[in-house]
């Protein structure tokens, strides 16, 4: 395969191509660029021409000791990003443009250590398999080191019907049912200056969710980072739900927020909280369904659920495998790199971030 690179500041044109991509998810898009720009990120667009196709990489950069790209940018609740070709390519073809991308980044940019996570790489499952068994002979053939993590994710390109049907726990539509009897109703935030307001809101309910599981909030989650995600994504590319209800005196309360962000290839449900008084009303589950059947009417494709918490299987989710690959000349990083995400993992609720 020939390519051809080239890093460029994207104009208007670049960004209307890269969000036509069938690779396109919510993460690609130009909204999703300027709330990372705002999170303080060294964002990098490459555009690429391989034979007869054309397309871009988007990434961030870094310096830790040796010039890092990343794709996706850590802690900023990206959870997938890499190309956006315009045409589709094999599973073997990316991987080959990932290697060739490499190879011109660290001749002409000195770059040590290149990660990415791409949701075209992604296997289906119906049932849970050990991470340590998956594989992908792509990768394997091509020699490129890999990782895999795993999430829930459902196809919001099916029928409202069949989402419905899928919804394979009883208590799950029970729970949808026992809501609406119980009067609550989902709304969504549909002007600029109702923004600040949700995110005071949904800082709240996200505070409420982690101190009674005995949990910090995610880096991502601070109120700066939410109003900056609902502003640069607004009001095309993002769902900002509240569900109201009346408490036990009767007055109408807001019992739940959630933020989703359509994509046409990819969404995410970004974050979600409920009060813990207001439980009772089952106000969880009308959430997400309400959100599925939104995307759905977007024309939006599958939702990311990130994580394997097993209360998210009875939305009718399947699991989904995902490589993060790595590719650096010093092999010692990437054993590094999951002993330190490891690490992370045990020391993040220790710790407060402010």
């Amino acid at each position: 395969m020939n390519c051809r690179f080239e890093i460029i500041k994207p104009t208007p044109q670049d960004w209307y191509r890269i969000e036509s991509s069938p690779d396109c998810t919510c993460f690609h898009i130009q909204g999703w660029y300027n709330y990372l720009e705002q999170l303080g990120r060294h964002l990098m667009i490459v555009k690429i021409v391989a034979d007869e196709d054309e397309g871009y990489f988007l990434g961030a950069n870094r310096w830790l000791g040796i010039r890092i790209i990343e794709s996706p940018p850590v802690s900023t609740g990206t959870y997938t990003q890499g190309l956006c070709m315009m045409a589709e390519i094999t599973v073997e073809q990316r991987v080959e443009i990932y290697k060739l991308l490499y190879q011109w980044l660290r001749k002409h940019h000195h770059v040590g250590y290149m990660q990415i996570s791409d949701w075209r790489l992604h296997t289906t499952h119906n049932d849970y398999i050990d991470p340590a068994q998956w594989s992908l002979p792509a990768l394997d053939n091509a020699k490129v080191q890999y990782s895999v993590r795993s999430t829930f994710y459902v196809d919001t390109r099916k029928s409202e019907e069949e989402l419905w049907n899928n919804l394979n726990y009883k208590s799950c539509k029970y729970s949808i049912n026992k809501a609406r009897k119980e009067g609550l109703r989902v709304v969504s935030v549909e002007r600029a200056e109702e923004i600040p307001a949700f995110v005071d809101m949904h800082r709240h309910h996200i505070e409420d969710v982690f101190n009674r599981k005995g949990m910090k909030p995610m880096p991502y989650q601070k109120k700066e980072h939410l109003l900056s995600l609902c502003q640069s994504l607004f009001p095309d590319n993002i769902l900002m739900l509240k569900i109201l209800g009346k408490d036990d005196n009767g007055l109408e309360q807001c019992l739940s927020t959630a933020i989703f962000c359509p994509g046409r290839n990819a969404s995410t449900y970004f974050t979600g909280a409920s009060l813990r008084q207001y439980m009772k009303y089952c106000p969880n589950e009308l959430m997400v369904w309400e959100g599925m059947k939104m995307l759905h009417g977007r024309g939006a494709g599958d939702l990311i659920f990130t994580g394997v918490a097993h209360y998210k299987k009875k939305f009718g989710s399947s699991y989904a495998y995902l490589p993060v690959l790595a590719f650096t000349p010093y092999s010692f990083l990437f054993t590094l790199r999951n002993r330190f995400k490891r690490l992370y993992g045990k020391l993040r609720n220790t710790f407060k971030h402010n």
